[in-house]
């Protein structure tokens, strides 16, 4: 891990993790005590917690388990099954940061997510387990963890549940968020993504804002503080060099701007996080 402490994410266990490739029974569970994602591809599934009313979906999905809860799921057509089921669970105090910071939720009712690309997120599921099943390390563990990281964020921004009808140009803007997130230093010309999408640019704003809760120059702002953020901690660059390889061409705007919304200017937040 390059960019910050590995250390940093021991404050997350991973309790346990499987794959079947095809399941036809039906799991009652109320001895939750760690939380989890539990992964369908494909298949008649029915998901039940507490007395709630039971949910059913046909398509891929996902749904969090939590403490204190009792879940019935699995297929509802045991004739079929379903195919691909996947499991992930962890604990640990930084479960609360991702409570306090909504990336987690205790979601009871519409509780089947549909990701919006379903062999994307079975693809990061797949390389957590990879990563949990090498010989143990405290990278590979920080790389898990920030996989499952990934997963979290993507099903807090879906604006949609599994059993519901999806707006189809979710996909479309869940792609240009992840090449930006990959790419953040670039110019990027939002008017010319309108275009991409075939929509006005203040409709392609306000799907923008619908989708993922922020217009996409503060999202672009926000990727590019991020990977700022990354190489402050884990790099001797200098500021003015990372400022660059950020997407910005004024070291004292970036100072400035960093200042603002991480607390702390490049310089003492790369003191504090050695």
């Amino acid at each position: 891990m390059d960019f910050m402490s590995i250390e940093y994410f021991e404050d997350l266990q991973f309790v346990c993790h499987g794959e079947m490739s095809r399941s036809t029974t039906v799991n009652f569970r109320d001895d939750f005590t760690y939380w989890g994602l539990q992964f369908s591809r494909r298949g008649r599934f029915k998901l039940q917690i507490d007395r709630n009313t039971p949910e059913y979906t046909d398509d891929a999905c996902v749904f969090v388990n939590f403490p204190q809860a009792d879940f019935l799921y699995g297929a509802e057509d045991p004739e079929n099954g379903i195919e691909n089921k996947i499991f992930i669970c962890f604990k640990g105090s930084r479960v609360q940061r991702y409570l306090c910071g909504n990336m987690l939720k205790e979601r009871r009712n519409n509780a089947l997510i549909r990701p919006a690309n379903p062999d994307k997120f079975m693809r990061k599921m797949r390389l957590i387990r990879t990563l949990l099943m090498l010989p143990h390390s405290s990278e590979n563990h920080a790389r898990a963890v920030l996989a499952l990281e990934q997963l979290l964020l993507e099903m807090s921004t879906v604006s949609h549940t599994a059993g519901a009808r999806r707006d189809e140009r979710y996909e479309a803007f869940a792609d240009l968020t992840e090449r930006i997130a990959a790419a953040p230093e670039l110019k990027w010309n939002f008017e010319k993504e309108a275009r991409r999408l075939s929509v006005s640019y203040a409709h392609f704003r306000r799907l923008f804002e619908q989708f993922f809760k922020l217009p996409p120059g503060a999202f672009l702002l926000s990727a590019r503080l991020e990977k700022a953020a990354a190489l402050l901690n884990g790099t001797s660059q200098p500021i003015r060099q990372i400022a660059q390889e950020c997407g910005f061409e004024d070291e004292f705007y970036f100072s400035r701007i960093f200042k603002k919304h991480m607390k702390a200017s490049p310089k003492i937040y790369r003191e504090n996080h050695r």
